[in-house]
C-alpha cells in the first residue's frame, strides 16, 4: 500500500524534468493510428511494458526507467484535462502561459512519483488483474484493476478514460476509492489559501 499511494498523491518536485515533456512525435502518431484499442487494452500494454522493464537487466537504471515512462506511459495520460480539473477555480484565474506552467509542474510531480514507485518494485513485480472496461457513456470509460503486491494486501485501482482525437487517454486514477484529481484539488486549494497567491501553483 505504501508503495502505490505516493504514485497518485505525493507531490514530489523531483529533478526528473524530462518526464513532463511531450513524448516523441512517433509515439503520439502511434496512439492516433490505433483508434481500435480499448481502454483496457491500452492499460494492459502500459502495465506489461513496466513489468517487462522490471524483469530486465535495466531494472536498476533510473535513466532507462525515465525514458520508458516518458515514451510509453506519459503519452497515455491527458495531463491538460487533469490539470484543469485539479486546478478547478484557480485554473480558470490563470493566463494561458500560467496554465501551461501549472500543467508542467503537475506532470513533473506525477511522473517523477511514478518513476520512484516503479523503481521500488525491482525484484518484486506485483501481479495485476484487470476487469472489463465499463463505458459510462460513448466517450468515457473506467477500467478497474486489482494489484497484488508480494508483501501486502491487494490494492484496488480504477483508471478514468475519455476519448480524444489522440485516442483514449487517462484523466484520473482512483486508489481504494480515493481520486488523485480530488486529492490534488484539495491540496492546491489549501496551498493557495496558505500563501494567498496563485503563483505557488505554477512557479
Amino acid at each position: 500500500m505504501k508503495k502505490l499511494i505516493p504514485l497518485l498523491f505525493a507531490c514530489l518536485l523531483a529533478p526528473a524534468i524530462a518526464l513532463a515533456q511531450p513524448g516523441p512525435p512517433a509515439d503520439r502518431e502511434q496512439i492516433a493510428e490505433q483508434p481500435s484499442l480499448t481502454p483496457d487494452q491500452i492499460l494492459k500494454l502500459g502495465i506489461e511494458d513496466l513489468q517487462a522493464f522490471l524483469a530486465s537487466d535495466q531494472a536498476g537504471d533510473q535513466q532507462a526507467l525515465i525514458g520508458l515512462i516518458k515514451t510509453r506511459i506519459a503519452p497515455q495520460f491527458d495531463m491538460v484535462t487533469m490539470a484543469r480539473w485539479t486546478g478547478g477555480y484557480w485554473y480558470k484565474q490563470m493566463t494561458f502561459e500560467q496554465q501551461q506552467a501549472f500543467t508542467l509542474k503537475l506532470a513533473k510531480s506525477f511522473f517523477a512519483s511514478l518513476a520512484d514507485i516503479v523503481a521500488g518494485y525491482k525484484g518484486d513485480i506485483p501481479r495485476v488483474r484487470f476487469m472489463p472496461p465499463r463505458f459510462l457513456e460513448k466517450n468515457e470509460a473506467t477500467v478497474a484493476a486489482r494489484v497484488y503486491p508480494a508483501d501486502n494486501y491487494p490494492i484496488d485501482v480504477s483508471f478514468s478514460f475519455h476519448k480524444t482525437p489522440a485516442g483514449w487517454l487517462i484523466f484520473d486514477v482512483t486508489t481504494n476509492g480515493i481520486s488523485a484529481v480530488n486529492y490534488y484539488r484539495k491540496m492546491f486549494n489549501r496551498t493557495v489559501r496558505q500563501h494567498g497567491t496563485l503563483e505557488v501553483l505554477y512557479k
